[in-house]
């Protein structure tokens, strides 16, 4: 996981002196917050953006360092933040009292810039590892066993998460056609080659077009979700259904390939003609359209896929909706 944005510090100290060296030492490394009070510093801790870490006095008015630190710790959306406490209590037992509250490091004043800087250093570098190790082995146990690919809890926090950021995305759904007729004569073998396939051309195609908005996911048997920045989302969809319709042959016997399809039994067990596998692609452009949960924007997706389905060969539709 690349990490192109600096990472975030919250200073929190009663004394504007204490708050300003510390902004000095680290604000050319770091994008930092500030607060002068204990309530403050949670309420910034438990925002939509919260700090990588926390640098946190002891000695407060109102709320010391300590109940923040108990606080924090106590509640999950913020138990996981690193927390250094900067203090000028020496002694051993509050150095105890700290690190047993669930601090991972305690600093005493006057502080040592280089240290200062050493120990907020590794200490977020820790932080960011442990959280992309975290995050690895959620995709690992989500992933799909056939693609590999992250599943539907992981679709659901990669839509959410861009509906939370206001992400100027577009998400798609690919879904073949006459995946199951393809399935019933050339059994499910040679199926789950032609999901792998679809699988590395959409992923090939997203790498192509690389930008920090990409994922791509699969939501179980021939249907999958990607998301790409606006901007891309034409160019991306004409490449995939371009590079699909080149390869797919390769999976067909000689004679279907000239008959340009195959007999199979249909859904009511009969027999019927069904064209080469094409792929239909619907789109929704979250930049255009208004929504508050993951749900609402798969739902257009279906209602879009509907009419990418009902037209013959490979498609691209997006919802071109603004209300």
């Amino acid at each position: 996981m690349i990490i192109s944005q600096k990472q975030s510090i919250l200073i929190v100290d009663d004394e504007k002196n204490n708050i300003d060296l510390l902004v000095n030492l680290l604000k050319n490394n770091y994008d930092l917050m500030v607060s002068l009070s204990g309530k403050k510093a949670i309420k910034l801790a438990l925002s939509s953006q919260p700090p990588d870490l926390i640098l946190l006095d002891i000695i407060m008015p109102e709320m010391d360092g300590y109940e923040v630190c108990r606080i924090l710790k106590s509640n999950r959306k913020t138990q996981d933040i690193p927390i250094i406490f900067v203090t000028a209590m020496r002694d051993d037992d509050d150095e105890f009292k700290g690190l047993g509250m669930g601090a991972i490091d305690y600093i005493t004043k006057p502080i040592r810039p280089a240290i200062v800087r050493a120990r907020v250093k590794n200490h977020i570098e820790r932080y960011l590892a442990l959280k992309e190790l975290e995050r690895l082995n959620k995709l690992a146990f989500d992933a799909n066993p056939s693609t590999g690919l992250p599943g539907n809890n992981s679709i659901a926090e990669a839509i959410t998460h861009a509906l939370d950021n206001q992400r100027d995305v577009c998400v798609i759904h690919a879904d073949l056609d006459h995946f199951k007729a393809y399935n019933d004569k050339y059994g499910f073998a040679r199926g789950d080659d032609v999901i792998r396939f679809t699988s590395d051309t959409l992923k090939r195609i997203l790498m192509e077009n690389n930008n920090e908005n990409m994922f791509i996911g699969h939501i179980g048997g021939d249907d999958f979700v990607l998301i790409t920045s606006s901007s891309d989302c034409q160019r991306v969809a004409d490449k995939i259904i371009q590079d699909f319709d080149k390869g797919i042959n390769q999976f067909y016997d000689d004679q279907d390939i000239e008959k340009n399809g195959i007999v199979s039994v249909n859904r009511a067990g009969e027999q019927q003609f069904f064209p080469i596998m094409s792929l239909s692609l619907s789109g929704v452009d979250l930049s255009k359209r208004s929504f508050t949960q993951y749900i609402e924007v798969n739902d257009i997706c279906a209602e879009v896929k509907k009419v990418a389905k009902s037209t013959p060969g490979s498609c691209f539709f997006m919802d071109r909706r603004k209300c």
